[in-house]
């Protein structure tokens, strides 16, 4: 018997994420320098640890409700009231998920059929294998540098068809670092609900903000509740990537369809992290504003140096932890530069182009890096740069 005859032509036919293959590839040679990481280099607060450690103590090692504690769905729904201007019900309306991905992921399975259009925009993050794996159809909008990354709601509107059934915005963007503001959002939110549209709203950088810029959470307009399903992550904003914590506020239909999913599939989110997380949503937010600093200081460094780079253009980034430098004067593709730095400069970059089609001629680097090792990165790249040109 063949296995691979065996496997599921839904499965068999999503792609491997392609900063997966970068990072493989970083890990067959040493002492890279890895700017393509998406996630923060510091550790998670102490406070935060220390409620996982008083949560196991306490006993929190069985199964926990399939929708998340209360108690914390109580927390999530005060903090939605406080920083995103949502009104949730607790009891119905919040979902306790494995990151704002497994989010994504549920959204797309209870949602979509086969030949529905989902609009996103590229450049951004990969959301095309999630959909396709449920039947439904990418349709992509673009962002271009000139207007600073942030999508044209004109572009959107020409794009909805009689098959498109949900949007997806993600902002702050990856990988752009831009910021869709009131103006653009509330366009989007005219159109679903003149269309009848779904709209999958991905926040997990809400926190990663620079230079006064705010960010709006497209659930709090006006007739935007019952069809907005908001994602969000402590991943981001309190560095627990690994804790695999994050939540949804959703109409109650969509919500009570996650919850029996979560049943079937994974009984519910770790008790522990949520203690965790219950730790760091009650907090007052000093950590975050700590690490955003940081993050803050490590952008002046890398706008600065990329752009004292003969070939590279850098726009200084609104939000998130990227750089997406525009590469298209070096004569390379994205996958050949990102490679090419990678295996004779030793530093690894995210080609743009595994973002969509108007990512080419860009790469993605993070700035969740030390300073150190930012400017020995930017260092070899400028190295590979001139190499290229002699």
């Amino acid at each position: 018997m063949t296995i691979e005859k065996q496997l599921s032509g839904r499965t068999h036919e999503v792609e491997w994420s392609g900063i997966r293959i970068m990072f493989a590839l970083a890990d067959e040679i040493r002492d890279v320098v890895n700017l393509g990481i998406g996630q923060p280099d510091f550790d998670t607060p102490e406070f935060i640890r220390d409620a996982a450690k008083l949560a196991l103590d306490e006993g929190y090692t069985r199964y926990p409700p399939a929708k998340g504690f209360v108690d914390l769905r109580q927390a999530i729904a005060a903090k939605l009231k406080r920083e995103n201007n949502i009104i949730a019900d607790p009891a119905s309306d919040i979902y306790v998920a494995v990151g704002a991905m497994q989010v994504i992921f549920n959204t797309c399975l209870h949602l979509l059929n086969k030949g529905d259009e989902v609009i996103v925009v590229d450049p951004g993050y990969d959301y095309y294998s999630q959909i396709r794996l449920f039947g439904g159809v990418p349709v992509t909008v673009p962002a271009h540098e000139s207007n600073r990354f942030k999508v044209d709601p004109a572009d959107i509107e020409a794009a909805i068809t009689n098959k498109t059934k949900m949007m997806i915005i993600n902002t702050p963007s990856n990988p752009t670092g831009a910021i869709f503001g009131e103006e653009i959002l509330r366009e989007i939110a005219r159109m679903a609900l003149e269309h009848d549209l779904i709209v999958l709203s991905d926040e997990p950088y809400e926190h990663i903000l620079f230079d006064g810029h705010r960010h709006i959470s497209i659930g709090s307009f006006e007739g935007m509740a019952e069809r907005t399903i908001s994602a969000y992550t402590l991943s981001k904003s309190y560095a627990m990537t690994g804790w695999r914590v994050g939540y949804t506020v959703a109409p109650p239909e969509i919500v009570d369809e996650m919850e029996k999913l979560m049943e079937h599939m994974v009984s519910g989110v770790t008790a522990v992290a949520q203690r965790a997380a219950l730790s760091a949503i009650e907090a007052p937010r000093d950590c975050v504003r700590e690490m955003v600093a940081t993050y803050d200081k490590r952008r002046r460094i890398v706008y600065e140096g990329l752009n004292a780079v003969d070939g590279i253009k850098c726009l200084k980034p609104e939000s998130t932890f990227y750089a997406f430098p525009n590469i298209k004067s070096l004569g390379l593709s994205s996958w050949d530069l990102a490679k090419y730095l990678l295996k004779e400069h030793k530093v690894a970059v995210v080609p743009g182009s595994i973002f969509g089609k108007a990512g080419e001629g860009y790469v993605r680097l993070s700035f969740a890096a030390s300073i150190e090792q930012l400017q020995e990165g930017i260092a070899r790249i400028e190295r590979g740069v001139k190499a290229l040109k002699t």
